[in-house]
């Protein structure tokens, strides 16, 4: 089919394009946009709207609605006999699209998405609340272990009196000396 003379094409969302030379690919294939990509339509129809010398002009249309459009779009087909031959293989045209929000879609997106991130962040504050508490308690409960392990054997300093009339710190008495750079003070 000579491209130029193709007045009109009908893609659908989950169907693959007819393939001679090339892989099939998805009829839809959205590229991203500011509405995203989750709200692709069921079916798009392009229509040839001119010759500007190079290539066909296309003008698609879908259910949208008042919220999404049509950004960029770009219809590829493959070449019967090779790239860019201006024949193409019947049902092997692609479309390749950006959706945008509208003004209204913008505006209720913004509308939606304040509701929603309040919503959002409220249970997010909730939650972070609840792991605030338990980082809390751990961490009590680490300064509480290492108080008991350290410093609630403190004893006063007593003077034991040894056979030999010399008195010595009560760290002396016990078997084995104290750790390497540990000060009696410290305790």
């Amino acid at each position: 089919v000579l491209l130029r003379e193709v007045q009109a094409l009908t893609l659908h969302r989950g169907q693959y394009t007819t393939s001679r030379r090339t892989a099939a690919v998805p009829q839809l294939q959205c590229t991203g946009g500011t509405a995203g990509c989750s709200r692709v339509p069921e079916v798009i129809q392009c229509y040839n709207k001119g010759w500007d010398g190079y290539d066909v002009q296309w003008q698609c249309k879908a259910d949208l609605g008042n919220t999404h459009r049509f950004g960029e779009i770009e219809v590829s087909c493959e070449g019967y006999d090779y790239p860019n031959d201006p024949y193409i293989l019947r049902g092997s045209c692609s479309l390749l699209f950006r959706l945008e929000l509208t003004e209204e879609g913008e505006r209720k997106a913004k509308n939606y998405g304040s509701f929603g991130s309040s919503y959002y962040q409220s249970r997010k504050d909730s939650s972070d609340c609840g792991a605030e508490a338990i980082v809390v308690i751990v961490l009590l409960a680490l300064a509480f272990g290492v108080y008991k392990l350290f410093l609630s054997n403190q004893h006063p300093q007593q003077s034991f009196g040894n056979s030999d009339g010399f008195s010595r710190p009560s760290w002396q008495s016990q078997q084995a000396p104290p750790p390497p750079g540990f000060k009696s003070s410290f305790t």
